[in-house]
């Protein structure tokens, strides 16, 4: 049940990104890419939270942690229990395109001993103009009690205040829920209930059948995908994995009642906004001439420079980090942030389409679009995006074994070379990386005579941390050769292997293929400036 309301602020507001922002700045408001005012759900949330433990309290309505803990969740996911009452907060955005709505204002602090102001203690701050509209949402089960939903709405009415200087006037705002004020509460809750509609799914879905699809993905919010964490800073990664996108459609499907059993056979490959970054891309560190730098695939031009002009790889990324968003832990008896309890975490905002691929059984997926979520912090605003499915058809300009004929045309060597260029993360089965070359071999599913070429393979590894939803456990570290990566052999007599190449590339190597990791293509093609 999505519900949908207005925030009107009825006096000025910071939402409090601290700070120097610049020179002149000293606290600024949050902002998105695009410089359009923000609030985050979290912050909703966490003043709703607090909200409804007050008026439970005054109330005596029962216990609290049980019902914090049904509403608004904590560590884990609620696949086993497979409840989903916990409340999804959007994020609050401009109901229409305002302009020069954000501008500054001094401040000063006060000694209050002495009734003097404090030496040095003149500061900026910026402010969004009272009568600003943010619009948003919240997502609440179809199941949840008359009663509960009541209350929770009652709560979100007596929102009355947000983001920092309150003491000063500012962060007065004023809800209204589809459009109404709380004297129309009951009227809001029963039209609610009267508009439900059944979403369990009534197809004929085959256990056996598997189809291949391919999909478009659109990110509607900021995403946050943990790669590592170095004490409470949360770096994110760079592309949005299969095996994401695997648990994302795992629980929209399980929240709908489709058995688990059929939903574990769905294979999702990593998306993508186009041909994966090789790390045997290189390019001029500086410009050659009036065209720009020049690019050189090293896997053909093994030299250090060109023209003089040092080379120096591409990047890797798929997705950029856009910008960082603070949390803390609040102690609700004392109104404080818990001590050690600021966390930092990095995310991505990306507004055009990537794609994949997925296997799913057969009359699963239908032609439509499904809003799914995906990463850390999806109740407070973040991961939300849309997915949709057409039938599979392949593009590929060439064959493999036109492929490999016109990359061993491009090197003008008689050495016959084969790369291995990995389109996304490969789990090797070992537990150490001692000789990748000789490793690597083990995984093919051929024996010849073959040479590892270390001047044109180019290799970065590293260590796969990751969450089982489903068994609700954190998974062990994996050993990965990394996406991107090009290993490369020389087989003299490689064209009695083509239909074991061509099966790499349709079924992948390595752990975990169901999950998109160890998508392989044989000697991609290769243009050079």
């Amino acid at each position: 049940m999505k519900i949908n309301y207005s925030m009107k602020l009825i006096s000025p507001a910071n939402t409090a990104s601290l700070g120097n922002i610049d020179k002149i700045t000293d606290i600024g408001v949050k902002i998105d890419s695009k410089g359009n005012p923000i609030i985050f759900g979290k912050q909703i949330k966490g003043i709703l939270k607090n909200t409804a433990i007050s008026f439970r309290n005054a109330l005596n309505l029962g216990d609290q942690k049980e019902f914090i803990k049904k509403f608004f969740g904590e560590e884990g996911e609620d696949l086993i229990e497979k409840t989903f009452n916990k409340i999804r907060f959007s994020n609050l955005t401009l109901s229409k395109k305002n302009k020069n709505i954000i501008e500054n204002r001094y401040g000063i602090r006060i000694d209050r001993k002495l009734k003097t102001t404090v030496p040095n203690s003149l500061f900026n701050y910026e402010y969004i103009k009272a009568g600003t509209i943010f619009n948003g949402s919240i997502e609440v089960n179809d199941s949840i009690d008359k009663n509960e939903l009541r209350f929770i709405l009652a709560c979100l009415f007596h929102l009355d205040y947000i983001g920092g200087l309150k003491s000063r006037g500012l962060g007065r705002v004023e809800i209204l829920i589809e459009g109404k004020s709380i004297k129309k509460l009951d009227e809001i809750v029963n039209n609610l209930r009267d508009n439900l509609q059944n979403k369990k799914l009534n197809s004929n879905i085959s256990n056996e059948e598997l189809e291949k699809y391919s999909y478009t993905l659109k990110l509607k919010e900021p995403i946050i995908l943990k790669k590592r964490s170095l004490g409470n800073y949360f770096y994110c990664k760079d592309i949005i994995q299969g095996s994401t996108l695997r648990g994302a459609l795992i629980r929209y499907f399980l929240k709908r009642g489709i058995n688990l059993e059929t939903l574990l056979k769905l294979e999702v490959s990593d998306a993508l906004n186009g041909e994966v970054p090789l790390a045997s891309n290189f390019q001029t560190k500086y410009e050659v001439d009036k065209n720009g730098k020049v690019s050189k695939d090293k896997v053909i031009y093994t030299e250090k420079e060109f023209k003089n002009i040092k080379l120096e790889r591409k990047s890797l990324a798929i997705l950029n980090i856009t910008g960082n968003e603070f949390s803390i832990g609040m102690d609700s008896r004392t109104k404080s942030a818990k001590e050690n309890l600021l966390f930092n975490h990095e995310f991505i905002e990306y507004y055009d389409e990537l794609k994949g691929e997925v296997l799913a059984p057969k009359g699963l997926l239908k032609n439509k679009e499904y809003t799914i979520y995906l990463g850390r912090l999806k109740s407070k605003g973040f991961g939300k995006a849309t997915i949709s499915f057409a039938p599979y058809k392949k593009q590929e300009k060439l064959k493999l074994e036109e492929r490999i004929e016109k990359l061993n045309s491009q090197i003008k060597d008689e050495k016959n070379i084969i790369t291995f260029d990995l389109n996304s993360d490969l789990i090797l089965p070992f537990n150490e990386i001692y000789d990748i070359g000789e490793q690597f071999k083990m995984l093919l599913p051929f024996e010849t005579e073959m040479k590892f070429d270390s001047k044109r393979s180019f290799i970065n590894t590293d260590t796969l941390q990751g969450y089982n939803i489903v068994n609700n456990l954190r998974k062990v570290d994996e050993l990965i050769i990394c996406r991107g990566s090009v290993i490369t052999y020389e087989i003299p007599k490689y064209k009695n292997y083509l239909e074991e190449l061509k099966g790499i590339e349709d079924q992948g190597l390595g752990l975990r293929k169901y999950e998109g990791f160890g998508k392989v293509k044989i000697c991609s093609e290769r243009g050079e400036d």
